[in-house]
């Protein structure tokens, strides 16, 4: 059974631009693995040294996700690997919805 999700993320804490442009090519390549990168844009967030981030979410319409119960925690887990392995500093939140739930 699918489920429709909406999902955002944000990677904060990040020390200089070259590690937002890792991260950022990071989670892209990640986002392609998981088969949603044409539904989840990643991209810079922030404009000075004292607030660099990433951010993500997907677009005006809803992930459909088989497994979720299953999938989640295995691309929560991803998400942060692939972040740790660039900027073991950074803080990570993802944001789940559930537009069918309203």
């Amino acid at each position: 059974m699918s489920v429709n999700i909406n999902v955002s993320l944000s990677v904060t804490g990040l020390t200089d631009q070259p590690q937002v442009e890792r991260v950022v090519e990071e989670l892209r390549e990640l986002m392609g693995e998981e088969g949603i990168s044409r539904e989840v844009e990643v991209s810079r967030a922030g404009g000075t040294d004292g607030d660099l981030g990433v951010v993500a979410a997907n677009g005006p319409f809803p992930l459909s996700i088989s497994r979720f119960s299953q999938w989640q925690p295995h691309f929560e887990g991803m998400v942060a690997f692939t972040v740790r392995e660039v900027a073991p500093q950074a803080r990570i939140a993802i944001d789940w919805g559930y537009p069918d739930e309203r």
